[in-house]
């Protein structure tokens, strides 16, 4: 059990810098080939001939209940403000989400009326779902010396923890395909390729226990315990993953993203030309991450018990000490009077699911170089039935932003159903762009949520007309 904790700190703790990427300088109109992440449409009568992004991190990690302050940064993920705050035994259900993305090298160009994308990037997501602070911290500290123990749980919950890591590569396409007086309409599609490094998951599901000492023997016990748990792996080892282990893709699919932008350009907006804003108002509406990773389950590391230890009986904590997390199966099978394996244990593949979002944008050109954005991401894919899924959450966002052709600064302030209201600052100047979607919330008091991205990307402007 300490190992599945050890699990924990590294899933919400170990990348120090969230779940809609480079959030304000998305909603630039010179974003470049990096705008085809949020709706593959938009590179259609790009303010680009062509464009080149060099490399761009966006990372961050949010959860409901540790905070974090900017002066703060050094100790917020130190394992004492993990284990007081985001696991202490005053707290309830725990939620966290990791999510990291690294677009490599990719470059977007016109061809007559159409635009082509090849982009290159390599994510992680890691979640943990519903989780018991209580149960957790009865988990990670000294059981021995617990004065609050006997301490019975009843979930009813599917405590869920999973890290999923892969590369993607991508082929977009987009073209104008209708324009009536005012009114233009643009489509685009990306195809991906999904080469998948590992997929690593806990599930324990419905535990009612009873977990106790035994002061004679200093040791710690489970008794009376009812429940599921449930341990799956392919791919990269978690328990001595090595960074180059990131390199090594034992998982194959096929992905897609589906977008459509509405335009409403009046003449007054257009009389610049190319080059310039043609819109007053923009709508667009995309479907991201739509597809499956498949694997092949190790089955040495991946299986599922049925938890039962009568009243009266006990089970030692201390038959898991020092036991690596990839070999709980091999360990828990050595107790079947305690842990009845299930008949699908030897299953030999699986598919992961990717974290499918519905995103849909509205953008309204104020006058200049001044705009205001709104966008609305409704979260498609969930981990009740298949718990190691990636998923991501629901929430919009509000961006007032000034968006020059050479500088562009960006005010995103957004909700979501695990960090709640946040409040950030990014910035574009010439091929540099870097920013954070909550470090003004953590300049001014605390956030569920820290992140922050950079990159460098350059390109060729439309002539003007």
């Amino acid at each position: 059990m300490k190992r599945i904790s050890t699990f924990l700190l590294l899933s919400c703790c170990a990348i120090y810098t969230q779940a809609q990427e480079l959030p304000g300088f998305r909603t630039s109109n010179y974003a470049g080939v990096t705008s085809v992440h949020a709706n593959p449409a938009n590179i259609a009568d790009s303010r680009y001939r062509w464009d080149v992004n060099l490399f761009a991190v966006n990372a961050g990690v949010s959860n409901n209940q540790l905070k974090y302050r900017l002066g703060d940064v050094g100790t917020a993920f130190g394992e004492d403000t993990i284990k007081s705050q985001l696991f202490g035994q005053n707290k309830g259900l725990t939620k966290a989400l990791v999510n990291v993305g690294v677009m490599l090298p990719s470059a977007m160009f016109n061809v007559r009326k159409f635009s082509f994308a090849f982009t290159s990037r390599v994510r992680v997501v890691a979640n943990v779902t519903d989780l018991d602070g209580k149960l957790t911290d009865k988990i990670i500290n000294d059981l021995s010396s617990n004065t609050n123990l006997p301490y019975n749980m009843a979930s009813n919950e599917n405590m869920r923890i999973a890290v999923n890591a892969w590369a993607e590569y991508g082929v977009s396409v987009a073209r104008e395909v209708l324009a009536v007086g005012p009114h233009y309409l643009k489509a685009g599609v990306t195809l991906k390729y999904l080469s998948g490094a590992g997929n690593g998951t806990i599930n324990i599901d419905r535990l009612h226990a009873t977990m106790d000492v035994d002061k004679g023997q200093q040791d710690a016990y489970l008794t009376n315990a009812s429940g599921k748990i449930g341990m799956n792996f392919a791919g990269v080892n978690i328990s001595d993953f090595d960074a180059a282990d990131a390199l090594e893709f034992s998982g194959h699919g096929v992905g897609a993203e589906l977008g459509a932008v509405y335009e409403y350009r009046p003449e007054s907006e257009n009389l610049t030309g190319n080059g310039f804003n043609k819109y007053k108002f923009r709508l667009g509406v995309a479907l991201m991450d739509i597809g499956k990773i498949k694997y092949e389950r190790d089955v040495t590391r991946s299986g599922t018990f049925t938890i039962g230890i009568p009243a009266g009986q006990q089970f030692s904590l201390k038959n898991l000490d020092g036991i690596k997390l990839d070999n709980y199966k091999t360990e828990l099978g050595k107790y079947p009077q305690y842990f009845k394996p299930a008949a699908d244990n030897n299953s030999a593949s699986y598919s992961v699911s990717l974290p499918t979002t519905l995103q849909v944008d509205g953008d309204y050109h104020i006058h200049h170089a001044f705009y205001v954005n709104m966008n609305v991401q409704v979260a498609l894919a969930g981990g009740e039935k298949k718990p190691y899924n990636a998923q991501y959450y629901s929430g919009f966002s509000v961006t007032p932003r000034y968006d020059g052709r050479i500088f562009g600064v960006f005010l995103p302030v957004s909700y979501n159903g695990l960090s709640k209201l946040n409040a950030g600052a990014s910035f574009r100047v010439g091929p540099l762009f870097l920013g954070s979607g909550s470090v003004l919330t953590a300049l001014l008091g605390s956030s569920h949520q820290l992140d922050g991205f950079v990159g460098v990307r350059f390109g060729g402007l439309q002539k003007h007309k």
